[in-house]
């Protein structure tokens, strides 16, 4: 393969592409500086400084290699050492995080956002290096944040990296390094150097035996760096791959190798060749690396199957090359807008027309379209809503089914997926609107009910009718049909508590919020499968760190009682979970609580966003005058309780750093919270938030956490001075017994 050329330079027009991308963030993942004083949002505001210094490293890293690559095209690779010896610089600072496993991804994605051009699209890569992540709109957020600060025109060479990559032709570029001896450092820059080699002479003809070439004839970097760092002659890696090949494809293909995509990968499945051949500590291109995971994945198989095909089909473009795997995998739906959808679906109908010619073309198209299923599961109903995929016809009119657009080339499994989503988004409207009255489905609806939730028609119609039956012509929630439908609607499993949290948990009612809340505790205790139902909550909850929604409180209570195998207060009726939990310790469900542990090592900046969001709002209702429009008080200082007990219960670092910041907040009465508060009725709610976070941190009891319990207890005579009142007193000295 010719590597395109080009007269891209790295500094050329980034700070003007870059100044249009910093201006968008809707990832919502960076925290803002804190508005307040406070120790709380200090400790946020820290942690989030904490990333960003990593995420700087990353940036660095970044662009240094896309800079020796580029320039290794044009100059003497000896003449990089100042930056090799800065790139290892920059790897052994960021392994000081400990979120750094020791590897760096840097994938095109593709995915792009709204309002953005070919260019940006084509500058749309993702880095990762354990659980931090980093793109261009994060970058854009961390220059906005660090303005006028050492360090703040760094994001902007993220930019510059990603169209060196771009320029390169690089889909995915792959660091495994340990850090730690000088053979480490040698491994890695010697790797570096080869690839460097590789891409100055991939262009010339007269270096064509220095190239390895893969089964499909084309150039390949990762066998010739294989070939380069193992001193092994081009010549003998080229017969490797001659020799392999067949037990890759065609009749003699083997078994044993059918989960590997390329002759590359399945190098290392022999383990005589394991042995004898050092794998390069860069790969570029590995397609194993870039297929994204599957939802419900079989085996790596079919990503195997699939991985071939797009090889075979679009070699030629790298990036093409990851933008159809992104369309026939499910991962490569998720956090989707409308132009990229498109882009997809288009791209995947290309896929499967192709894959007609292919030699297995039934077994392809069978798991690329249920890879594609698993993927329109994860789109919003939004997007369903506003995606004209049908004809301009009147279809109401005619009795047959729908015809597809005739200027967009859907495959007609395709059509007939996206036809069947469009439908549930309608469906699920309908089940919304139940809580507004009587609603009327039809035939048609059953059928597509039936398929969502893997069940018969006539299943699905005794589902809705169950659901209709627990609300009244009104469309108020009717609490005692509910519990006496449970154990019908535990059949259903997920499905229907996915469908009831989402749709019924913005009831219009204050009083059938917690009715309905309090029914949800019966059916949670019968799920068999509740892993699911604490996934979808986290989700919910986390997710839209940005912002607080009454359903939040909720949430956290029910998870509360997720985590836990045994729950007292079952068959009570209760807005706010016991704080008595906060002393179960044997009855906790372990596997739920390593499930919401892994969520948050996943998630951790989305928990540290939610609480941030949650205390500026609850810092500003406290200055908020009298007769303003706003979330109640009240229902702020519940809900950032629910999430103290529930991080209590769980444990782990991040937990054990928010409570620990939560009682040094509410631990000093000089606090600006305290100071804003009119009187000790307001008072209260504060002092016993105080009284669950010390709990919460004894479930720790560290040595930091010893030292601020002593530091408490001496400040009892200033708490007792805020209000001259007997139950304000009595409230502090029954914090500070928890606190001693």
């Amino acid at each position: 393969m010719q590597t395109k050329k080009t007269d891209f330079s790295l500094d050329a027009s980034a700070n003007e592409l870059y100044a249009q991308l910093s201006g968008i963030d809707t990832t919502r993942r960076i925290l803002d500086p804190a508005p307040q004083e406070s120790s709380l949002l200090e400790l946020l505001g820290a942690e989030e400084q904490w990333l960003d210094r990593n995420r700087l490293f990353l940036i660095e890293i970044c662009w240094l290699l896309a800079d020796i690559l580029h320039k290794s095209r044009q100059t003497d690779p000896g003449q990089s050492g100042d930056q090799e010896k800065a790139l290892w610089t920059a790897i052994k600072q960021l392994s000081g995080c400990p979120q750094f496993d020791g590897t760096i991804s840097i994938r095109y994605r593709g995915s792009g956002f709204p309002g953005q051009d070919a260019v940006q699209e084509q500058c749309d890569y993702e880095v990762s290096s354990g659980n931090l992540l980093l793109d261009l709109q994060v970058a854009g957020s961390m220059a906005k944040r660090m303005a006028g600060r050492p360090g703040s025109a760094l994001p902007g060479q993220l930019l510059a990296a990603f169209k060196g990559f771009s320029a390169l032709g690089i889909n995915h570029l792959h660091l495994d390094s340990k850090v730690g001896s000088e053979e480490d450092k040698a491994s890695l820059l010697d790797s570096l150097r080869a690839l460097s080699r590789y891409y100055r002479e991939v262009d010339q003809p007269e270096n064509s035996a220095a190239i390895v070439r893969d089964e499909y004839n084309l150039a390949n970097p990762n066998l010739t760096l294989l070939a380069t760092i193992n001193g092994v002659k081009p010549a003998a890696v080229q017969k490797l791959v001659a020799e392999i090949a067949p037990m890759l494809f065609g009749p003699e293909a083997k078994e044993a190798l059918a989960s590997f995509p390329t002759v590359f990968n399945a190098i290392f499945a022999f383990p005589k060749l394991k042995a004898q051949l050092k794998k390069p500590a860069l790969e570029v291109n590995n397609i194993q690396r870039l297929m994204p995971g599957q939802s419900g994945a079989r085996d790596n198989r079919g990503q195997a199957m699939l991985s071939r095909m797009a090889i075979a089909s679009y070699g030629e473009s790298p990036q093409q090359v990851a933008e159809v795997l992104a369309s026939v995998s499910s991962g490569g739906y998720q956090n989707i807008y409308m132009g990229t959808l498109q882009k997809r679906l288009t791209l995947a109908s290309d896929f499967l027309n192709k894959s007609k010619n292919s030699p297995q073309p039934g077994k392809i198209q069978e798991e690329a379209l249920h890879n594609i299923e698993a993927g329109l599961e994860m789109v919003p109903d939004a997007l369903y809503e506003s995606l004209d995929i049908f004809g301009s016809r009147d279809e109401s009119a005619s009795e047959t089914a729908p015809l597809p657009r005739h200027d967009w080339a859907l495959h007609q499994e395709i059509f007939s997926l996206l036809s069947f989503f469009k439908r549930r988004s309608v469906i699920k409207q309908k089940m919304r609107d139940m809580v507004r009255g009587q609603v009327r489905f039809e035939p048609q609806d059953y059928a597509v009910i039936a398929r969502n939730f893997r069940i018969s028609d006539s299943q699905a119609a005794h589902l809705v009718q169950l659901l209709n039956s627990c609300f009244d012509d009104h469309g108020r929630f009717r609490r005692s049909a509910f519990e006496k439908n449970i154990p019908q609607f535990v059949q259903y499993e997920t499905k229907v508590f996915e469908f009831l949290w989402h749709y019924l948990k913005e009831l219009v009612s204050r009083d059938d919020r917690v009715s309905f809340l309090n029914a949800m505790q019966h059916l949670i205790a019968k799920l068999a499968n509740p892993a699911e139902a604490l996934k979808i909550l986290l989700s919910d909850i986390f997710n839209q760190a940005h912002r607080i929604g009454f359903s939040d409180r909720n949430g956290l209570l029910l998870a509360n009682i997720l985590i836990r195998t045994y729950n007292q207060e079952l068959g009570n009726h209760i807005e706010l979970t016991p704080e008595e939990v906060l002393q179960v310790k044997m009855g906790l469900n372990q596997e739920m609580v390593a499930q919401a542990l892994a969520f948050f090592a996943e998630e951790q900046e989305h928990l540290f966003r939610k609480l941030r969001t949650i205390h500026e709002e609850l810092q500003k209702t406290v200055r908020r005058e009298s007769g303003e429009a706003g979330i109640p008080l009240h229902y702020l200082i519940t809900l950032e309780r629910e999430l103290i007990i529930f991080l209590a219960l769980i444990g782990g670092p991040a937990s054990h750093k928010i409570l620990h910041g939560v009682v040094k907040e509410y631990g000093n009465p000089e606090a600006g919270i305290y100071v804003a508060l009119p009187g000790p009725e307001e008072g209260k709610g504060f002092l016993q938030l105080l009284q669950v976070a010390v709990r919460g941190l004894k479930r720790f009891s560290e040595r930091e956490d010893l030292l601020l319990f002593t530091v408490l207890a001496d400040r009892e005579p200033r708490f007792l001075a805020l209000w001259d009142n007997e139950s304000h007193r009595a409230l502090v000295k029954r914090v500070m017994e928890w606190v001693r």
